[in-house]
């Protein structure tokens, strides 16, 4: 892994994606790349009000162009403060670009390893489409950053394993993760699965001919949602990271957000969750 992207709203949880994304760059001695987007700046006016003067027009629009100017300076001095914090251990640039913030962040993640995003905690899903781009626009591994500030990330990893497509993808976007873990567990439900890949011993076969070590854990619903109960299976076994596929009960997309994809969106998880599509 030689690169990771991190992009930054001046929002509050930019804290939390900073933090998620220096430890990664850090484990793997990565370039970390802050990516800030600003909108194009427009004044659009209607028909009875279009002859406002020139002069106004540009006023207002260096008074816009003014704020979206001290959102970036805020979101970049929060980067450098994360880096002087990890002194100086991670090569860290930095990027600004313009255009629409979805769509721009999954084309920059296309150049990436793993793009780390942290969902809003305000209930808003301000990041929503963001993350949608990014996880089913980049064709890259997407990192959501965990509810609170990491300390840790990667020790011991979960793995959440159905046998889908999804959860393979996911664990071949988590390989150099599994490496330089000192510990993985594959976690399973016990929701029949009909698909042969689905034992999970056989996925702890195929991690062994790549030299990783990997135990089992089963893990019962409970009548918890199935995004829930591998959150609190993966921090019940001490994991400080999840893997899993980023699609739920459905393969088709319009479908996704309405199954564990859904489930795991709606708030910032307690862990970090590594996804892949």
């Amino acid at each position: 892994m030689k690169k990771v992207l991190v992009p930054l709203t001046g929002r509050p949880l930019d804290r939390r994606a900073i933090a998620a994304a220096f430890l990664v760059a850090e484990r793997f001695g990565a370039r970390l790349e802050g990516l800030s987007v600003m909108p194009q700046v427009e004044i659009r006016t209607s028909i009875e009000s279009a002859a406002i003067p020139k002069a106004l027009v540009d006023q207002l629009m260096r008074i816009g162009q003014a704020e979206q100017a001290e959102v970036v300076d805020a979101a970049h001095r929060l980067f450098d403060e994360f880096g002087s914090r990890h002194g100086g251990s991670v090569s860290a640039t930095w990027q600004q670009a313009t255009g629409p913030l979805a769509e721009t962040v999954a084309e920059e993640a296309r150049l990436a390893d793993v793009t780390v995003i942290a969902q809003a905690s305000d209930g808003t899903n301000a990041m929503g489409p963001v993350i949608e781009a990014a996880l089913f626009g980049s064709g890259r591994p997407l990192l959501l950053a965990p509810r609170a500030e990491p300390s840790t990330l990667g020790g011991s990893v979960a793995v959440a394993w159905d046998g889908g497509a999804a959860a393979a993808r996911a664990v071949a976007a988590a390989i150099p993760f599994l490496h330089r873990a000192e510990k993985v567990v594959v976690l399973s439900t016990d929701t029949p699965q009909d698909c042969r890949s689905a034992d999970p011993e056989r996925l702890t076969g195929y991690l062994a001919l790549h030299g990783i070590a990997a135990t089992v854990q089963g893990i019962a619903l409970s009548g918890r949602g199935v995004g829930r109960a591998l959150l609190e299976s993966a921090q019940d076994v001490g994991c400080d990271l999840l893997v899993m596929g980023g699609y739920g009960h459905s393969r088709v997309r319009e479908r996704v957000w309405g199954g564990v994809t859904l489930d795991i969106l709606r708030e910032p998880p307690t862990l970090p969750i590594l996804m892949a599509h």
